[in-house]
């Protein structure tokens, strides 16, 4: 029967004629699709034509999982499938292909092609769909995958492979079909190798409470998260070679040309970690060489090669630093090359733009704040307490607008935490609004939004 099927499934269209553009489907199976039940040690599906597979192993997944990976092999028009392990009794199991299976003329993917079968006497139909976003930027990161554990096992998340797990699509969306209609743990995770939770480091994301299985169920919102995010890799330093060419320090300044911005500190950034020798203090004076008040020298917090230099500036106002040469060493105590004095003057208020902004809907927000970002970085944000918004200054360029709740009102985004010692925390929740906003210096900008979760 098969052999029959192969011989006459070749369809070629004739030269000249129009693109083959359908993807190839299943015409036969054995067992049939849907069996019931059946407990399968090999399945063969024959295609309408000749088909390739591609990253068979990466697309592949069995839901429920099963010990070992089922051997699957192509020929001409044929998918055989062998299954080694003892299956479950009265479970519904599909086996999904992903983007694996193709036609071999115009490479033509079957798109999410599954099999599916029962060891019981009927085919479960429950279903869970939702949606998953990173918490802190708002994005979809679609390599991560959706995991559900049974409800009675609070730790499966952390020893055990999936139960069922689900991709991503482009835009975050996640769906389970023919699942048995329980309660059970939801999780996010990376597909990687383990699928599981063993890293605080990795996103994660978990749901407060256990998901019920229906007929359709539609409404999973997941937030994925890292507890702690991963360091960066620490340079390596030739302690020897170092100290042979000292002083070294090089740094750059955040300077445009001669002018400081108005809206950010002086900052001086090193290629190592530095600290201040308070012997030798850095300046901020006048053109008279007077110290101006209320300046305040230090080391980031977010980054210790770089040196911040804080102040109130005002437009148009030149200034002197002065920086002796001993006034900063790294760890191998490298210092300045010279002592060095900086004329600058602060931009003029016609390098920026302002921006009024009506919201609506801010109040179904708990301690809302408008972030302005440039590729996902938080640049300028917002208290949100009115429906007016009259920002004074900011710099030209363009910026995608978000809304942060700000659960704990502390003007920053929070991470979650789950497992590994914490009490369980869902992380602030960050949404993209649909409006970008292109700031043009010394010009009144307005926008008016509507902000909805």
């Amino acid at each position: 029967m098969i052999q029959a099927l192969v011989s006459c499934a070749n369809i070629v269209p004739p030269s000249g004629g129009p693109r083959d553009s359908i993807p190839p489907y299943r015409i036969f199976a054995r067992p049939k699709d849907s069996a019931t039940n059946i407990q399968p040690k090999e399945i063969i599906i024959a295609f309408n034509e000749y088909i390739a597979t591609t990253n068979i192993q990466e697309n592949l997944v069995v839901n429920p999982s099963i010990k070992n990976t089922p051997l699957i092999e192509s020929k001409l028009n044929t998918v055989r499938i062998r299954l080694s392990d003892s299956l479950s009794a009265n479970t519904t199991y599909r086996i999904q292909f992903g983007t694996a299976i193709r036609d071999v003329n115009e490479g033509n993917i079957a798109q999410d092609f599954s099999y599916v079968f029962s060891t019981g006497n009927q085919i479960d139909s429950g279903k869970l769909q939702g949606t998953v976003k990173l918490a802190e930027t708002g994005r979809v990161d679609s390599t991560l995958i959706v995991v559900l554990q049974p409800k009675e096992n609070d730790s499966a998340i952390f020893k055990n492979k999936p139960l069922y797990y689900a991709k991503l699509n482009s835009k975050g969306k996640f769906a389970f079909d023919f699942l048995p209609f329980k309660q059970f743990n939801i999780f996010v995770i990376p597909n990687d190798y383990n699928k599981k939770y063993d890293d605080s480091t990795k996103y994660f994301a978990f749901g407060e409470t256990p998901v019920t299985v229906a007929r359709n169920q539609d409404s999973i919102r997941l937030y994925a998260f890292q507890a702690y995010p991963k360091g960066e890799k620490k340079r390596t330093t030739n302690n020897k070679q170092a100290k042979r060419n000292a002083p070294i320090l090089k740094f750059l300044r955040n300077l445009d040309g001669k002018e400081q911005d108005l809206l950010h500190p002086l900052q001086f950034v090193f290629d190592l970690p530095v600290h201040l020798n308070d012997s030798f203090p850095i300046l901020l004076t006048d053109t008279f060489n007077k110290p101006v008040n209320h300046f305040i020298v230090r080391i980031d917090s977010a980054n210790a090669n770089t040196v911040s230099i804080e102040y109130p500036w005002v437009a148009s106002t030149p200034f002197h630093l002065i920086v002796p040469q001993h006034a900063v060493n790294d760890s191998l105590q490298n210092f300045l090359t010279k002592a060095d004095t900086l004329s600058f003057i602060t931009k003029p208020n016609t390098a920026y733009g302002s921006c009024l902004i009506r919201i609506n809907g801010y109040e179904n927000f708990k301690n809302p704040m408008l972030l302005f970002t440039q590729e996902d970085k938080v640049k300028f944000k917002f208290n949100i307490q009115q429906n007016l918004l009259n920002i004074a200054q900011l710099p030209p360029g363009e910026f995608q607008l978000k809304i942060l709740e700000d659960a704990n009102n502390n003007g920053s985004w929070d991470t979650g935490k789950y497992g590994f010692g914490n009490a369980p925390k869902q992380p602030e929740k960050v949404w993209i609004l649909p409006y970008k906003l292109n700031i043009r210096a010394d010009w009144e900008n307005e926008l008016n939004i509507t902000i909805n979760k």
